[in-house]
């Protein structure tokens, strides 16, 4: 057997190297600054270097999980964030489809083909 198929479990899990600075990119984003004034941020005050899309995809990935943690537990207390709309609305019917004429081959004879076209 090789040394890879000898091995179980996993290595350490990932970890971003945004990961620490989640509060500097919450409180840069509630202060109203630009993906890229982030990243010019981040690169002269933590000397982390980073693409514009780094920080994005970080900080929505991090609110996405951290609202799914903190709801589980109280789904059945609170309200749905959206009310159902669609029940309380009458049930619309589908539009009607236009009426379908078979198809009718043109006629050779009638087509003039005296015209120039430009």
């Amino acid at each position: 057997m090789s040394e890879t198929a000898q091995r179980k479990g996993g290595g350490k899990p990932f970890r971003s190297i945004l990961e620490p600075h989640f509060e500097f990119i919450r409180e840069l984003r509630q202060r109203r600054k630009t993906w890229r004034q982030i990243t010019e941020l981040l690169l002269t005050e933590k000397n982390i270097r980073v693409t514009v899309f780094a920080p994005y995809l970080f900080y929505r990935r991090k609110l996405k999980r951290a609202s799914n943690w903190e709801n589980v537990e109280n789904d059945s207390q609170l309200p749905p964030a959206r009310p159902d709309v669609t029940s309380s609305r009458p049930q619309s019917r589908p539009s009607p489809l236009a009426k379908q004429v078979p198809f009718k081959r043109p006629d050779l004879k009638n087509i003039n083909t005296d015209q120039n076209f430009t």
